[in-house]
Order: structure tokens, then sequence, then C-alpha cells
């Protein structure tokens, strides 16, 4: 045999192992960038023998950053080295071709638009904890708590710490809200569990703590008429919580707080709304100000981390604002020929305004229909159809919390990341500056370096959460203490 032979007997040989090797079921993990936010995806690949020569594959996907997981996948398909998964109900699918035994390079399509995706295969176990998650054994008492809301078609799943009993004593308590989605009662996010670690905190310094799977979030059941919801059905689900710790005789139901992060700012200022049994309120990076604002707000900082040119970002916002404005005034599901007219009515009022640079828009609409290769008005409809016609964003889109809490008499703490990029810090400052000159008992303390999640960071971007190894500050949580200890 020549040299030459044995080079292509060899690499004949190479390939056949890669091939024997290639197994695929298992996770696959690749990284997809949209709108300057960067998404790690997991496609976790079982499979199941039909017969002796038919293989049938169950995938499932988990976006960690968004807070999905186990979400079942439509179609798997693996055909010689072409692989590819189809979800029908996020309008996304993935075509890749098998490189090696641990790489599927391919596309991600959803809506319009291609992204390339590699995905690796990951071997072992992920690494699950962060440093700062609670481990046993806990210095007080915890216990797995199950109640039902008023019509008993949800059944709720939590956990209650309390310090140890002595002499029948009663405990001050917090009952801890998460943000928007559903989200376990640890509010995890990736692999950081921040209210099992405030929770930890806050039991250790003498506080009972209840916190609570989300309706359609860990073991909490509901039933099927109970999926679609807004802020104002988890005040509902908020108020459920607190009538179960009211009826608990170690609670000193004198002494019962709300904690909301994020849009569980809102829910705990609603509960209070609707309830004298609350002693005061903490919120951390809460929507105080109005939905419109906090959409412009996560809108610019999506466009600013994708490298958008500042006056493409300018003269986008400025239709997106007229379009939320338009929105807001229509409190019923639109169909798409009335959602069409409303956009087509700003996009002419957008191109004529004397506000922005002539021409502004047309850098916008050629951007638009590179990104999406579809009109830029078919575009809009896809984009905005959502802001109308989900319930939960039609009620954000109205929300203004700042009016809610003149109503409020009690105290109330703001804890805010001045590197937050989901709330604005200098929003929600004007509207507690203006509640504070009509006497409203309320206090906000910014802290430099921090984000939304009160991690400290360098950009406060969405795509350093699940790196840091920080699941939250600890100077937030001494300052909660505090503040829990001085208003007893």
């Amino acid at each position: 045999m020549n040299k030459h032979c044995a080079i292509v007997v060899l690499l004949i040989m190479f390939t056949l192992q890669l091939e024997a090797q290639f197994s695929f079921p298992g996770k696959w993990i690749g990284t997809i960038k949209m709108q300057g936010v960067e998404l790690d995806i997991h496609f976790n690949v079982k499979e199941t023998k039909v017969s002796k020569d038919e293989i049938y594959y169950l995938t499932k996907v988990d976006v960690p950053l968004q807070r999905l997981k186990n979400y079942a996948i439509d179609q798997t398909s693996l055909k010689k080295k072409n692989v590819a998964f189809e979800i029908t109900s996020l309008a996304a699918k993935f075509k890749g071709k098998i490189i090696d035994t641990n790489i599927i390079q391919g596309v991600f399509e959803q809506r319009g638009k291609s992204i390339p995706l590699k995905l690796t295969k990951h071997w072992g176990p992920l690494k699950l904890d962060k440093p700062q998650t609670p481990k046993a054994l806990f210095p007080y008492l915890s216990e797995n708590v199950s109640f039902s809301n008023n019509d008993g078609k949800i059944k709720f799943a939590g956990t209650l710490t309390h310090p140890a009993i002595k002499n029948e004593q009663k405990f001050p308590a917090v009952i801890l809200f998460t943000g928007s989605g559903s989200q376990d009662r640890d509010e995890s996010i990736g692999n950081h569990k921040p209210f099992a670690v405030i929770s930890n905190e806050l039991t250790k310094a003498g506080f009972a703590v209840l916190r609570v799977d989300d309706r359609g979030a860990g073991e909490t059941k509901m039933s099927p008429d109970k999926k679609n919801f807004t802020t104002a059905d988890l005040i509902d689900d908020g108020l459920s919580y607190l009538d179960f710790l009211l009826k608990d005789s170690r609670i000193d139901t004198s002494k019962i707080y709300l904690f909301g992060h994020s849009e569980g700012g809102s829910i705990a200022i609603g509960v209070a709304r609707r309830s004298s049994k609350i002693k005061g309120i903490i919120g951390m990076a809460p929507a105080i100000t109005s939905g419109i604002e906090i959409n412009k707000y996560q809108n610019f900082w999506s466009l600013k981390n994708n490298g958008s040119p500042n006056e493409e970002i300018e003269s986008f916002l400025f239709l997106h604002e007229m379009i939320l404005n338009e929105f807001v005034n229509h409190d019923t599901f639109m169909i798409d020929k009335e959602i069409s007219s409303i956009l087509n009515l700003c996009i002419e009022s957008w191109k004529t305004t004397s506000k922005l640079p002539k021409n502004h828009y047309k850098k916008v609409i050629k951007t638009f229909k590179k990104l999406y290769k579809s009109e830029f008005l078919q575009t809009l409809i896809e984009i905005y159809k959502p802001l109308n016609q989900l319930d939960w964003m039609r009620f954000f889109i109205k929300s203004n919390e700042a009016t809610e809490l003149v109503n409020i008499r009690i105290p109330v703490l703001v804890l805010m990341g001045k590197l937050d990029q989901q709330i604005p810090y200098d929003k929600n400052k004007e509207a507690i500056d203006q509640l504070k000159l009509i006497g409203r008992d309320i206090e906000l303390i910014g802290f430099d370096g921090l984000n939304h999640l009160m991690q400290h960071c360098k950009t406060g971007s969405v795509n350093e959460y699940l790196s840091n190894e920080e699941t939250i500050s600890m100077e937030v949580i001494e300052t909660m203490i505090q503040w829990l200890n001085k208003n007893k």
C-alpha cells in the first residue's frame, strides 16, 4: 500500500469512527444574539425505539434567560447528517448539519429572522449552584406549604421559613413576589436563585418568609381557564398568599411586609391597596413609572446593545411611543385590520414630523427590511400585535404605579441598581420625588454598579446576568433588613 492509499484509508476509518461515535440524544447547547441580547439555548434530546429499525426523538428546550424550561418541541428529525427542530407555537425552527461528534452547525429561524447557531454537545451535568445559593443545614425551620385561591381553581405550592420557635413566639413576616412571567418560588434565572438567597438572609435575621411558585410554574397547579392573566390577576393571587399567612398562629399579623422584584413590586402595591394588614412594602427594581416609559427604555437598550446608531434609535423610539399612546386608547382586543390602520397613521405622522432630521425614517425602514425580509408595515404588525392582543401586555402598557402609590400610606422602600437596563432609575426617581412632595413615606436608594437583579456588573446588560457568580449584592439585603427592623 502506497503512502497516498494509506492516507485515504485512514481518512475513511476516521470518518467511520466519527459516525459511530456520534450520539444524538443528550444536551446540545448554543447561543444566539437577538436584538442585542445573547440567549443560551439548550436542546435536550431523548430517544425512544419504536421498533428495531425505527427511532423516535423527543426534544425539550430551555432558554434560561427567558425562564423557559422543558418546553416541548413539536418535531425533531435526524436524517443522515441533517438535524432539524421545529417549535410551531413559537414560530421557530433550527436546521443544522453534523460537523463532528460534538458540533451541529446551522441556522435558527424565527418570524423571518435567520441567525447562525452552533450547537455543542454537553457531556456530564451542568453546574447547578451559584456560590450564594443556600445549602442545608439551615439555622431555622423550613416547610413546604400548599393552599388554594378563593374559587379553588389554583392550588399554590410554596415554602415557609421561620426561626426556631421559643415560648409560643410570633414572628414578623415577609411575602416575596416574583417579576414578570411565571416563575418558581426561588425566582430562578439560569442557576441563580435570588429568592432563596433573600429568604435565607431574612429568616436568619428573625423574619418568617413565604415564597410561592407562581401560577403556571413549579408545583403550583391551576385549571386551564387561569392560564391567561394580567397583573391584576396576580394581585388576586397575592391576596391568597396573604390570607394563608394571616391564618398561621406563628405569624405576628400586625407586622406583615411585602417584597416585590420588578413586576412583583406592582403586585405588592396592589395587595397593599386592597388590604389594611400590610405594615410596609419593599420594591426591588419595581416599575414605578408608566408602562410606556418602561417599554421605551427597554427598547432603547435592546437597540443600543445591538449596535444600532443613535439617530436610528431616536427615530424609531419616536414612532414607537406614538404607537403605544394610540394602543393605550384601545381597551379591547383589535383585529389585524384595525392594528394595520393605526400603524399606517402613525407611520405617516412619523415620516412628516419636524422634530427629527429630514428623511430620518429611511434608514430605520431599510434596517427593518434587511433584518426581517418583509415590508415595513407587515413587520410592525407582527411586532405590535402582541402589545394589543395579549391581555398581560395591554394591561402593562396602560399601567402607572405612581398613581397607585398616591393612595398608599404605609412606608415604602425602593431599591434600584443605577445600571438597570430594564427599569429606568431616573424615571422612577422623578415619580418618587413627586410622591414625596405630597407627603408619601417612600424612600429610594440607588446603588452604583448594580443591574436589574442587583448584581455588581460592568454594563447592566441582561447578557451579564447568568455568567455573573453573584446572585444578589449582600449590601442590598442588609439594607432591606435594616429598613425592616426600623419599621417594625
